[in-house]
């Protein structure tokens, strides 16, 4: 997004106020919401600066966001700062999030791994692979009417949850659909959403964990797990760390 690296570690711990709670930690929701002031006050002020004084030769997210329109509209403040929120949250963590079970699996498959190690140019199919098996964000929508599904009544407001978990591994649609098959002929998945709401950083996304998992396994082709990782659940999954073990 073009933001300064040494802030790096302010916009990590606002990242994990946003995303890494749960009840126990913020009962009432105030900490998430912080997180979130945090960030758009941060980028009202950017969005401002950038008003007053833009600069022509900046290719940063937030000066191409002042000149967006919208049906040839100008963008309102609130569209831009909604954006660079969503933008900030996902960039931040997602990635990170997927390239963790990306490690945790093939910590744990010495076969898939030595595949990978041995067949460099497997990789990029290795990668949705592993998006389909392991999809890390679990999307909800709210009900715009009242409506029956399957003989369950939901009411206007209700929130139904899409666990994309679920749809990765539906056996209906692959065959023997808990296993990493890295010969899988069919790479379809739902990991990055679909239609209207898709992930809008999906490209990007697949050639990062590519490049991770190939200067990973030139570099550390043997390694396995120093200890049990621990999980997170919510909207999205992840692993609060993950250990591992390899020879110098």
């Amino acid at each position: 997004m073009g933001m300064p690296r040494e802030q790096l570690g302010e916009f990590l711990r606002w990242e994990h106020m946003i995303l890494h709670q749960n009840n126990d930690s913020d009962p009432d929701g105030s900490v998430r919401l912080a997180g979130m002031q945090a960030v758009q006050t941060y980028f009202a002020g950017l969005v401002a600066q950038r008003r007053a004084n833009p600069d022509p030769h900046a290719q940063d997210v937030v000066s191409a966001a002042i000149s967006w329109e919208i049906d040839g509209e100008p963008v309102s403040d609130a569209d831009v700062l909604n954006c660079l929120l969503l933008l900030f949250m996902a960039g931040l963590d997602t990635v990170a999030g997927q390239s963790s079970y990306a490690l945790l699996h093939l910590a744990t498959h010495p076969a898939d791994r030595a595949r990978i190690v041995a067949e460099p140019a497997l990789i990029p199919h290795a990668v949705e692979e592993l998006l389909r098996a392991y999809p890390i964000v679990q999307t909800a929508r709210k009900a715009t009417r009242d409506a029956q599904f399957h003989g369950c009544p939901i009411r206007k407001g209700d929130m139904a949850a899409f666990p994309l978990s679920a749809a990765g591994r539906d056996e209906q649609a692959y065959p023997d659909a808990r296993r990493v098959d890295l010969d899988r002929p069919t790479t379809r998945h739902l990991s990055f959403g679909g239609g209207p709401h898709r992930c809008l950083g999906s490209h990007l996304a697949r050639q990062e964990l590519a490049v991770l998992l190939q200067d990973w396994h030139r570099l550390i082709p043997d390694y396995e797990l120093a200890e049990l990782p621990l999980e997170h659940g919510g909207g999205v999954w992840g692993l609060e760390s993950l250990p591992l073990r390899w020879a110098v």
